[in-house]
């Protein structure tokens, strides 16, 4: 042992600095502290995985019995170039780490033309629908994000309704559509595509014929759809 430090005043003279791509709440100070130095951190995590950051990013983890290469930049990319807001992809990949983190559940639907979202989500669960054709304890939410962009949310109400059951159905303004929907989708497109978590994942591959969609499963990983396949998964 060299020497024993505090991680929040090891990345203090980093902490304004941008990091490559966006990471968890909870290991943001690490990434932090191996921006600058060539340092490399290794964190036990409570789900029992080992993370392992440098330069900025998580490089590698150890989940379900075997080591993974993250790639995080050029997933997350991808992930920006598709969705074609610097901010909105940030946002929802952000949630979408803290989720995943947490082992909670969750899709995020970002319609090309949010005409589709007819195609998508039952007319109750729009959140344009009239309040008198809808019933049920969602009511007073739905009022209260109506016209609502995610942009505008705080990142804990953004996680919070993205825990709802059901999905976050938006378009690439950003503005909110639905949330908490249960998506009508269709048979893969790939009868060979692995259907996985089962009914999140088929929802996520017949959701993505209309857009791009971010699925959080509860084991712990990030996966993004487009056109009926798996881009990635993190």
């Amino acid at each position: 042992m060299v020497e024993l430090v505090d991680m929040q005043e090891w990345a203090q003279p980093f902490s304004q600095m941008q990091l490559p791509v966006p990471t968890t709440r909870r290991y943001r100070t690490h990434c932090q502290a191996t921006l600058c130095g060539g340092h490399v951190c290794l964190v036990l995590t409570p789900n029992g995985e080992i993370k392992i950051f440098g330069d900025g990013v998580q490089l590698f983890n150890f989940f379900d019995g075997r080591w993974r290469l993250t790639d995080a930049v050029s997933k997350y990319q991808a992930w920006e170039a598709a969705i074609g807001s610097k901010d909105l992809a940030e946002r929802l990949f952000s949630a979408g780490l803290n989720l995943a983190e947490h082992r909670r559940g969750g899709m995020f639907v970002v319609l090309e033309d949010p005409k589709h979202a007819r195609h998508l989500v039952s007319g109750p669960d729009l959140l344009e629908t009239d309040p008198g054709n809808r019933g049920g304890a969602k009511n007073l939410l739905h009022y209260l994000l109506r016209k609502t962009r995610a942009n505008e949310l705080s990142p804990a109400v953004l996680e919070s309704i993205a825990q709802i059951d059901g999905s976050v159905v938006l378009d690439r303004d950003s503005k909110l559509l639905a949330f908490g929907a249960i998506l009508r989708h269709r048979p893969p497109a790939d009868d060979n595509e692995d259907i996985g978590e089962g009914g999140r994942t088929a929802a996520a591959i017949g959701a993505s014929q209309f857009g791009h969609v971010l699925m959080i499963s509860e084991g712990g990983q990030l996966s993004f759809y487009w056109k009926g396949h798996c881009v990635w998964t993190l």
